[in-house]
């Protein structure tokens, strides 16, 4: 049957808290466990760090036979000169390996494929309960993969798929304060999307690994050396990794202070601990709070808090 669906294709991750987050922020859709999700717009997949593609669906089918016949039926309504089809089956569902589907498929279109270089990019999708075809309309550029190349980190930088999927939590936000900046993951990460991003920290050494790292790209950015329970920047979202451990002597007072603070200058936030500190963040005047664990190796866990101001 025919279909006005529009799904999206993210990262499998159970472990991940953050792809279901930045997928329902940047399509509206939550993936299943196929990371298959149905969306209300796929324009922003560009950007993303977890979602791969967006589809167009054309057809869904029970079997691969009746999609075939589907397609066969629908043919010269479709646009296919030049295509190529590949198949996402990751729980390998179907008896048929994915080049046997590709081309018993092609066979039902009424065009020629071009494997090395389409014109129309198609994807069949082998889902627990049925089939679907569909045309690829979006797809993640994944620069921020430039990004871990970056002159300057510290042990405890984030790297740029993470930044990147933090910023996207926030996707409206045209401007975005990080009080905690380190060395600049997520300030570099919100300045190569074109947001106005500020970056501050209290080291000055770290303040000016974040100043070099953003002019190694070319992009521009505010970065100041300044203590963040005091220091006013008013933005559309706060985006951080909270300082934590014995390299930055942070303490409970300290953070509390810093999200006091940040409570008075954006209406959103994101914010990345090693602990949940949702109490911490209804203390400071923060509500509405949404929270994904991240599970790393060697047991290590980090909280994204997603949350909104009660205060600005």
């Amino acid at each position: 049957m025919a279909s006005n669906l529009h799904v999206a294709i993210t990262a499998r991750g159970e472990r991940n808290g953050l792809i279901q987050a930045e997928a329902m922020a940047l399509t509206g859709g939550s993936p299943d466990a196929d990371g298959v999700s149905t969306c209300e717009r796929i324009d922003r997949i560009d950007r993303a760090a977890y979602v791969h593609r967006g589809v167009r669906i054309i057809v869904s089918a029970d079997t691969i036979e009746e999609l075939r016949d589907a397609i066969a039926v629908r043919a010269n309504t479709i646009q296919s000169d030049r295509f190529r089809i590949d198949v996402h089956d990751p729980e390998s569902r179907s008896p048929l390996g994915r080049i046997e589907i590709a081309i018993m498929l092609a066979d039902a279109l009424q065009e020629f494929p071009d494997l090395g270089n389409p014109l129309h990019h198609f994807l069949v999708i082998v889902g627990e309960r049925n089939l679907m075809f569909g045309e690829i309309e979006a797809e993640s550029a994944a620069s921020y993969r430039l990004h871990d190349n970056k002159p300057w980190t510290t042990s405890s930088s984030l790297d740029g798929r993470f930044s990147r999927a933090l910023v996207n939590l926030v996707p409206d936000a045209r401007s975005i304060l990080d009080p905690c900046c380190g060395a600049g993951s997520i300030v570099v990460e919100a300045a190569s999307l074109g947001i106005e991003a500020f970056g501050v920290d209290w080291k000055p050494a770290l303040a000016g690994m974040t100043h070099e790292n953003l002019a190694h790209f070319g992009y521009s950015g505010t970065v100041v050396q300044a203590d963040s329970r005091s220091h006013v920047q008013y933005a559309d979202a706060i985006v951080t990794d909270l300082p934590y451990g014995h390299a930055i002597n942070a303490d409970e007072g300290v953070i509390r202070a810093i999200l006091e603070q940040c409570a008075g200058l954006a209406p959103r936030a994101v914010f990345v601990a090693p602990t949940n500190i949702t109490t911490w963040l209804t203390d400071t005047g923060y509500a509405n709070i949404q929270v994904h664990s991240v599970m790393k190796r060697r047991g290590f866990t980090r909280w994204v808090h997603a949350a909104e101001s009660t205060v600005t």
